[in-house]
C-alpha cells in the first residue's frame, strides 16, 4: 500500500534515547551531500556525527579515529578530513573536530 508507514521488524526492541544522542541531518543523502565522497570520507563523517556532542564537537584524537576506522596511514585520515573541510561539512582546529550544519541551497 502506498503511503503506509513501514513497521519495525522487532517492535519490542525500538531504540530509546538514554544519555546523549547523535543524529545525521536527513538531507545528507537525499540532497546529495555524500555524492563524490569516497567510502573513507563518508565513514569519517558518520563516525564524527556519532561521537560528537550536541554542538557537533568531537575531541577524539586522530589516533583514536584511526583505530575506529582501521586506518593504517595517517594520510588517509588527513586526506578524508581535508575533503570534508573543503566541502564545508566539518571544521578542524587544534585537534578538535566540528560537524557543521549542512550548507543551505545545496
Amino acid at each position: 500500500m502506498p503511503g503506509k508507514r513501514p513497521q519495525p521488524p522487532q517492535p519490542d526492541r525500538i531504540r530509546s534515547i538514554q544519555g546523549s544522542f547523535s543524529w545525521i541531518d536527513h538531507r545528507f543523502f537525499p540532497q546529495g551531500f555524500d555524492r563524490g565522497l569516497t567510502r573513507m570520507e563518508k565513514l569519517l563523517y558518520l563516525v564524527l556525527v556519532a561521537v560528537s556532542n550536541r554542538d557537533g564537537v568531537s575531541f577524539y584524537s586522530d589516533e583514536r579515529l584511526g583505530e575506529f576506522l582501521d586506518i593504517r596511514h595517517t594520510l588517509e585520515l588527513t586526506g578524508s578530513r581535508d575533503e570534508l573541510m573543503a566541502r564545508n561539512l566539518i571544521a578542524f582546529k587544534d585537534g578538535v573536530y566540528q560537524v557543521l550544519d549542512l550548507p543551505s541551497g545545496h
